[in-house]
């Protein structure tokens, strides 16, 4: 005799499954809600946050020395240092004095040229500072925080060892 159905154990296991699926979803969705709790800057909001965190790190990697040029010393709301582009040198000044903009101003053999990130956030405050560490001549700390103090990124960035 032929019966249609499944057996109890059957139902059992698949039940088992789909509870182990739920659970995972939740426990990532939780996690998520967290980070998002945790984290005061909304990254895909503002995705000039990520544009210069990526070109920082991109210039620091290629930098060979500390610099200050012309009307832009080295402080805690401007960085500047020297890195090598196609072969020559350039100075490069990261300035994050102004309140939701990030402005990049490079100097090579008399051309300025300069970049600028209007899409933050407007309590976006950011801090650089020199960090030592062995083996390498610096070390740049950025430091950046909303307008309540919650920290929204705490990044070191190291330069390569030039030959």
């Amino acid at each position: 005799m032929r019966r249609n159905g499944f057996t109890l154990i059957e139902l059992v296991i698949s039940m088992a499954i789909f509870g182990m699926f739920l659970m995972m979803l939740a426990t990532l969705s939780m996690e998520m809600r967290g980070q998002e709790k945790r984290y005061p800057v909304n990254f895909m909001a503002h995705p000039q946050v990520m544009t210069v965190l990526a070109r920082l790190r991109r210039d620091v990697l290629d930098a060979f020395g500390q610099n200050p040029y012309d009307n832009y010393p080295q402080t805690s709301q401007m960085l500047t240092f020297d890195t090598i582009v196609g072969g020559g040198v350039q100075k490069v000044t990261w300035d994050f004095s102004k309140k939701g903009e990030v402005h990049r101003i490079s100097y090579n053999v008399g051309v300025s040229t300069e970049w600028v990130a209007r899409g933050l956030p407007p309590d976006f405050i950011a801090t650089i500072d020199a960090v030592e560490t062995p083996g390498h001549p610096f070390g740049v700390r950025i430091i950046a925080s909303d307008a309540k103090g919650r920290r929204s990124i705490d990044q070191i960035l190291q330069p390569r060892v030039h030959q």
